[in-house]
């Protein structure tokens, strides 16, 4: 298993569970994707079982950004002239500006 797949998953399952678990349910919907019978079923998950959920060898979320965003995004970044954080806050603007 991948370890950088598997702290994804555990990351997001995790804010998706301190949401919740806040009594924020609309903020993992809508930042997070979540469909109501998923908030249910997270609110009543260990944190044990999460990490077993998150030890998947896929992703276990989708990512909401818009292919054409994608296109623009890599057509306007250079691999060799940025750094990797340099695209990664790039990509992260994309992303937020997507969702607006």
């Amino acid at each position: 298993m991948n370890e950088n797949l598997y702290n994804l998953n555990l990351d997001y399952l995790l804010v998706a569970k301190e949401l919740i678990a806040a009594g924020e349910d609309h903020k993992a919907v809508f930042y997070l994707g979540l469909p109501p019978d998923a908030i249910t079923i997270l609110r009543q998950m260990s944190i044990k079982r999460i990490r077993e959920l998150a030890r998947s060898d896929c992703l276990r979320f989708v990512p909401r950004i818009n292919p054409n965003h994608w296109a623009e995004f890599m057509a306007t970044q250079s691999v060799n002239a940025d750094s990797n954080d340099q695209r990664a806050k790039a990509l992260m603007m994309l992303l937020v500006n997507e969702n607006r």
